[in-house]
């Protein structure tokens, strides 16, 4: 049964790119779809059990608005220019409780579930080496507004789309994340309480980038309305974040994804 507990699949907006290509679809007026499915990836950030959640990702017209839901994260086109948008982004982190598998990190002070809301500006160029493909560069920046952990996180994302053999879709996507010392120190950093609570040694984590992700996403259409779709995803966590003990001890630097999902245009 689906836990509604982790963050979900992330996907880049050069894949509403994609499935609005000519090459795949044709005389197609909508620009909303859905893609819904399983995926398995780590229970939380940093841990190496795994668990099985849901895949949603949508993009969807609201009046003057175009919004895309992507697991619990969504944005909101503010400024459209074609080659460039510039939004608001949100997200929402259901935090870290004692529910988890691992007993040490279950023992910790748990996280409550925020919300984080800011800005994100993409910059997209089509037909740079092949016909239809799409190179895409996105900065997006949230802050915690509901006092959960007051902390920023920085994303920056390049993603290269491009078809091989029709009715196919390939993207490949390189994501770095930056999370200052507040977020940072939340998630992975061990307090008084929780070392005498673990056992593990205290530790008080900083700023920096706190992941880089390797990820490739492949599509397959039936017709106009109907396909198929994978994701599969690498990260490693990187600096303070990979140095703490609850990744070193009870965790793994190396987080995965892997999702599955049907796609339906309407």
């Amino acid at each position: 049964m689906f836990k509604f507990k982790n963050k979900m699949c992330l996907l880049t907006l050069s894949l509403y790119g994609a499935l609005n290509s000519n090459l795949v679809i044709a005389a197609q007026t909508s620009s909303s779809f859905i893609i819904t499915g399983p995926a398995i990836t780590n229970e939380y950030i940093g841990s190496k059990e795994r668990e099985t959640v849901p895949m949603v990702i949508s993009n969807f017209q609201l009046g003057q608005f175009e919004f895309e839901v992507e697991g619990l994260s969504a944005r909101a086109a503010v400024i459209n220019n074609h080659d460039w948008t510039i939004g608001i982004a949100g997200t929402f982190d259901f935090g870290r409780d004692d529910e988890i598998t691992n007993n040490i990190v279950a023992s910790f002070e748990p996280i409550d579930s925020n919300a984080g809301l800011g800005l994100y500006f993409n910059r997209s160029f089509s037909n740079q080496w092949l016909e239809e493909d799409s190179l895409d560069f996105r900065v997006s920046a949230v802050k915690d507004v509901s006092n959960v952990h007051n902390g920023v996180l920085t994303t920056f994302t390049s993603s290269y789309t491009f078809p091989l053999y029709l009715p196919w879709r390939f993207e490949f996507e390189v994501e770095a994340t930056h999370s200052d010392s507040n977020y940072t120190n939340r998630y992975f950093g061990v307090s008084e309480i929780d070392s005498k609570n673990s056992g593990l040694s205290q530790y008080r984590a900083g700023s920096g980038f706190r992941d880089i992700s390797f990820n490739s996403n492949i599509g397959f259409f039936i017709n106009s309305h109907w396909g198929a779709f994978m994701r599969i995803g690498y990260s490693r966590l990187l600096n303070d974040a990979a140095d703490s003990p609850i990744v070193i001890q009870q965790g793994s630097v190396n987080q995965t994804f892997v999702g599955l999902g049907l796609f339906h245009r309407f």
